[in-house]
């Protein structure tokens, strides 16, 4: 797999300008099943991530779209217009990836059909454009949480570094636009509970769908229950990257009457990434 990072010095990290960088990626397909050096647990922890963003990217693309007509500040609407972008770029890039998965043999198709229905029929069409807006801001505080906990415990270090290239682009622009969801959500309605309900929603929505999609994988390979996969389970949730530990407080945090995402310790590793990934295209 090849990736070309110009796009991140001539876009740089700019919370205040969020722009779409379209990253070539080539993926190949002798990337390993397990290319997670700490094994499989941890391989499709991550790979079950990667099963559901092309849908629920889609899915925000859509809502947001809808959004922008509403949106009476220019300024915020040309940064939701570059959020949209930098969504719809990472549904591409994991959808390409996630074909690879399908080479290597895995099995997933009813399971991706049964997440889009959740997300179009029952999502969009009966709940309705604020409920979705409202969980997306949920989802981006969830997915920003996460993307600062890979890189605070250099999860992506022991990995196959064709694969680190993808999250690491990702991780950036997430935290890059990590409060323009919920910016919007204000703006559309400020409603406390409104936004409580669709952050447990989207919060929700994004755990189940990863959990689900990690267990779907982990099952198709060869030994998977096993002593060693609870190993490595307790590391990934307690005391190697301490997901658990790491995640709860912050995750509750969205319920609190006065919460803003603003998080400068994650805006910082973010941007130091962005300069060291630019760093190694320009050498």
């Amino acid at each position: 797999m090849t990736t070309n990072f110009e796009t991140l010095t001539l876009k740089p990290f700019n919370p205040q300008k969020i722009q779409a960088r379209k990253i070539d990626f080539q993926f190949s397909t002798d990337i390993p099943r397990i290319w997670h050096y700490d094994g499989l647990i941890t391989t499709h922890f991550i790979n079950g991530i990667s099963l559901f963003l092309p849908g629920f990217e889609s899915f925000m693309v859509r809502v947001l779209k809808d959004q922008l007509s509403n949106i009476k500040d220019s300024e915020l609407k040309r940064q939701i217009a570059g959020f949209i972008g930098q969504e719809a770029n990472h549904g591409r890039a994991h959808h390409q990836y996630n074909q690879i998965l399908r080479q290597q043999g895995y099995k997933f198709e009813t399971w991706l059909k049964f997440m889009d229905f959740i997300l179009i029929e029952i999502m969009e069409k009966r709940l309705g454009s604020k409920i979705c807006l409202a969980s997306i801001a949920g989802f981006e505080h969830l997915t920003t949480l996460l993307a600062g906990i890979i890189l605070k415990v250099n999860m992506l270090e022991s990995t196959d570094p064709r694969v680190r290239s993808l999250w690491e682009w990702h991780a950036v622009e997430e935290i890059e636009h990590s409060s323009l969801a919920f910016i919007l959500l204000q703006e559309t309605d400020n409603s406390y509970w409104l936004r409580a309900i669709g952050g447990v929603l989207g919060a929700g929505l994004a755990l189940g769908f990863n959990i689900v999609g990690m267990f779907l994988l982990v099952i198709q390979e060869r030994g998977f229950f096993s002593w060693k996969s609870l190993i490595e389970l307790k590391r990934l949730l307690f005391t190697k990257y301490k997901l658990i530990p790491y995640g709860w407080k912050p995750l509750f945090e969205y319920l609190k009457f006065n919460f803003h995402p603003c998080n400068q310790d994650i805006l910082l590793l973010a941007e130091n990434l962005s300069l060291s990934l630019s760093r190694v295209e320009a050498n």
